[in-house]
């Protein structure tokens, strides 16, 4: 599995106390906040729907997985994809609270596992199948579970929506960043007035594409 950051961790401009291993622990720290968010959001919704699950360890192609018996078509669809809604809905908080710092390496690492997981299991459901595989009855995987308790269409409908929000997302965070440049950050347009000499004026109009 191939994972690419939104920005490197790095210390935050301003905080000389911010060393290269604390920027680099604090960064591993929100990926781990951010897939327990994950993980946990499967666990709420089993609770909530009354499905069983048992958790392993090392399964599946990935460090955590799990498997259940749901009730019904619409609770299997709501718990499989209750770890992504979890990403997309954090995400937006990270982005619109504005007392949380996003130059934060804690907060890089969360954002960055928010908008890197929904792209991973899209194309890993579209094309590599490693952690979504299907053989017979069994099944693993959040998409190929929602596609078990529905069909290939609805989960290609929310692979495609979930990387959508997630690149949107990846967007709108990389403008937040220090290291971002203008023409990235800056707003989407500007008029403004230059002075030429001996007399009159040049208006000019800036705009970001």
């Amino acid at each position: 599995m191939v994972i690419a950051f939104l920005h490197p961790p790095a210390p935050a401009i301003g905080a000389e106390d911010d060393s290269w291993p604390s920027s680099v622990l604090k960064f591993s720290a929100g990926v781990a906040a951010s897939a327990l968010i994950h993980e946990g959001a499967h666990a709420l919704t089993a609770w909530a729907t009354g499905t069983a699950m048992t958790w392993e360890v090392g399964s599946y192609n990935q460090p955590v997985g799990f498997t259940e018996r749901a009730g019904s078509n619409s609770k299997g669809v709501a718990l499989y994809s209750s770890g992504l809604f979890s990403q997309a809905i954090g995400g937006e908080v990270l982005l619109r609270w504005d007392r949380i710092d996003k130059n934060d390496n804690f907060i890089r690492g969360m954002m960055t596992w928010d908008v890197v997981n929904p792209l991973l299991y899209s194309l890993d459901y579209w094309f590599f199948r490693r952690t979504n595989k299907k053989d017979g009855n069994s099944y693993q995987g959040d998409l190929q579970g929602i596609e078990h308790y529905s069909n290939k269409t609805t989960a290609n409908v929310i692979a495609a929506s979930f990387s959508a929000i997630a690149v949107f997302q990846a967007y709108r965070f990389l403008q937040t960043q220090e290291w971002a440049p203008e023409w990235l950050k800056g707003e989407t347009s500007r008029l403004g007035f230059r002075p030429l000499h001996p007399e009159g004026f040049m208006m000019t109009y800036h705009f970001r594409f």
